[in-house]
C-alpha cells in the first residue's frame, strides 16, 4: 500500500511552503531586477543630460519658480536652466509661431491642463510625458495623494502629469472696501455698487477666469455670463499682472482671475496685504493648477527628463509648495496655501481634467459673443 500526500499531511504542508517560498523568492527577484534597471535607466539619463548640459524651460510669472529651480542647478551644476516666464497666453503663440519655422527653444513647462490641451496638443506640441517618469519614488502610489495614477488628468493618462491639488480661490477683494459679509454668493457680485468697479482677467483666453466662470454657469445658468461682463461694466485685460497691480493699488474693490503669484510678490514688498481671496459656493471647484509638460523635439532630451523626474521628488515638491504658496499631492509635504487644501472625502468638480474641455469651450465661446 503507497502512503498518499492526504497521509502524510507534514510533507503536504512542506511542498506547500517551498512552493510560496519559491514565488515570494521569484517576486522579490523580479522587483529588485525592476528596480536595478529603473536605476541604471536614471545613471544613464543623468549621464546623457550632464554631457547635453543645458535645459530649458518655461513656467508662469513668478518670483518662486527661480527659487525652486535653483536647488535644481545646486543638485546638478553641470546642466545650466534656461528659465522663462511667459504667461499661457503669450507662451502658446510663441511656440506655435516658432515651430513653423522648425525653431524648437524648450523641453519642458509647466503650464494649466486645460489651454494646454485645447491648443497645443492638436497643434502636436507634446510628447507623452509618461515614459520620461521613471524614478520609483515618483511612480510609486504611496507618494501621491490619490496615487500615482490620479496625476494624469488628460483622457490617454499618460501627456502631462499634474503634482498640485488645490482648491479654488473665488474672488479677490480689498477689505478695506469690501465689508466682511457683504460678498457670500455669486450674485452679490451683481449689486449696483460694484458695477464698474470689477476687474476681471480676460475669460476669452485666460484659464483663472474661464474656470471659475464655467463652474458658476454649470450652477447657476449661461446667462450669469451676461449679468457679470456686460451689464457690471467690468474692466477686462489679458494683462493679469497689470490688473493685480491695479488691485494693490486699491483701483478696484473686487476682481476675478488675477495672477495669484504676482499678488505674493507684491506682498512680500510689504503692499497689497490687504487684498484677500474669498471663496464662493458658486465657485467651488479643484484644480491642479498646473501640470508639467514635455516638448516633443526638444533640444534636450536627456535633461528635460533629469528635471521632470527631480520635480517629482519629495524635496522638489517641498521647495514647490514653499515658494509658490500651493499644495502638493505629495504624501507628507506640508500644504504652502492651507486655505486651498481640498479636505479629504470632500468631492469637487476637477476643472481641468480633459473630460471637463468641452464645457470650458463653451464658456469661452459665450465670452466672445459677449465681449467685442
Amino acid at each position: 500500500m503507497h502512503d498518499t500526500e492526504s497521509d502524510r499531511p507534514g510533507l503536504a504542508l512542506s511542498r506547500r511552503r517551498l512552493l510560496a517560498g519559491l514565488v515570494a523568492g521569484g517576486a522579490a527577484a523580479l522587483g529588485r531586477a525592476a528596480r536595478a534597471s529603473a536605476a541604471t535607466e536614471w545613471e544613464q539619463a543623468v549621464a546623457a543630460a550632464k554631457k547635453e548640459g543645458k535645459v530649458a524651460v518655461n513656467t508662469f510669472t513668478g518670483q518662486g519658480y527661480a527659487r525652486v529651480f535653483k536647488l535644481f542647478s545646486q543638485a546638478y551644476p553641470d546642466v545650466k536652466l534656461d528659465h522663462t516666464n511667459l504667461e499661457p497666453v503669450d507662451f502658446v503663440p510663441r511656440v506655435t509661431t516658432e515651430r513653423k519655422a522648425a525653431l524648437y527653444t524648450w523641453d519642458v513647462c509647466t503650464m494649466p491642463m486645460s489651454t494646454a490641451l485645447q491648443v497645443l496638443k492638436p497643434a502636436g506640441v507634446w510628447d507623452p510625458v509618461r515614459p520620461a517618469i521613471v524614478t520609483p519614488e515618483a511612480r510609486n502610489d504611496a507618494s501621491w495623494r490619490g496615487g500615482f495614477e490620479a496625476g494624469f488628468l488628460d483622457r490617454d493618462r499618460r501627456l502631462a502629469y499634474a503634482f498640485t491639488l488645490v482648491r479654488a480661490v473665488g474672488v479677490f477683494v480689498n477689505v478695506d472696501r469690501v465689508k466682511e459679509g457683504e460678498l457670500t454668493s455669486v450674485k452679490d457680485l451683481l449689486a449696483p455698487k460694484w458695477k464698474g468697479k470689477i476687474a476681471i482677467s480676460d475669460p476669452r483666453v485666460i484659464g483663472s477666469t474661464f474656470w471659475p466662470l464655467t463652474v458658476a454657469r454649470l450652477k447657476l445658468g449661461d446667462g450669469i455670463m451676461k449679468q457679470l461682463l456686460v451689464d457690471q461694466e467690468p474692466v477686462l485685460s489679458r494683462d493679469r499682472n497689470q490688473l493685480t497691480e491695479f488691485m494693490v493699488r486699491g483701483r478696484y474693490p473686487i476682481a476675478i482671475g488675477l495672477n495669484g503669484l504676482a499678488l505674493q510678490d507684491f506682498q512680500a514688498h510689504g503692499v497689497g496685504k490687504n487684498v484677500k481671496t474669498q471663496l464662493l459656493p458658486e465657485l467651488d471647484y479643484q484644480s491642479s493648477g498646473s501640470g508639467v509638460w514635455l516638448l516633443n523635439r526638444a533640444p534636450h532630451p536627456n535633461a528635460a527628463k533629469l528635471l521632470i523626474n527631480w520635480l517629482l521628488t519629495k524635496d522638489a515638491q517641498v521647495a514647490w509648495a514653499k515658494e509658490l504658496q500651493t499644495n502638493s499631492r505629495f504624501v507628507g509635504v506640508e500644504p504652502g496655501d492651507p486655505q486651498a487644501v481640498v479636505p479629504p472625502g470632500l468631492t469637487l468638480l476637477q476643472i481641468d481634467a480633459e473630460e471637463q474641455l468641452p464645457e470650458l469651450i463653451k464658456t469661452q465661446d459665450i465670452s466672445r459673443q459677449l465681449i467685442r
